[in-house]
């Protein structure tokens, strides 16, 4: 269910810091830094959930914990965009606590 367009307008701008054509879209992250119309900014980790079992075998590791980070099923602009919305508005933006 999309958030209520008055959520939505919270978010001034998000900017990626990569080039998304350097990633992989199904098994990569990156960071993504939003700006907020009241002022705020915050800088979220997204992955795909690949990425978390490439990065537990790149280290040799059964265990994966570190910043919390935003999941998408895949690395576009239309997901990525979604999931900051989502966490902007959902619960009056009780998850930007959590992430941010």
């Amino acid at each position: 269910m999309p958030p209520p367009q008055d959520d939505c307008a919270r978010i001034k701008r998000i900017n990626y810091l990569c080039e998304m054509s350097e990633l992989n879209p199904e098994n990569d992250n990156l960071d993504v830094h939003v700006t907020l119309e009241d002022g705020r900014e915050f800088t979220f980790i997204v992955a795909t959930p690949n990425n978390v079992f490439w990065c537990m075998e790149n280290e040799g590791v059964d265990y994966f914990f570190g910043e919390p980070m935003l999941f998408v099923k895949c690395l576009t602009p239309e997901n990525i965009e979604k999931a900051i919305r989502a966490i902007v508005a959902e619960d009056n933006g009780k998850w930007l606590k959590v992430y941010g």
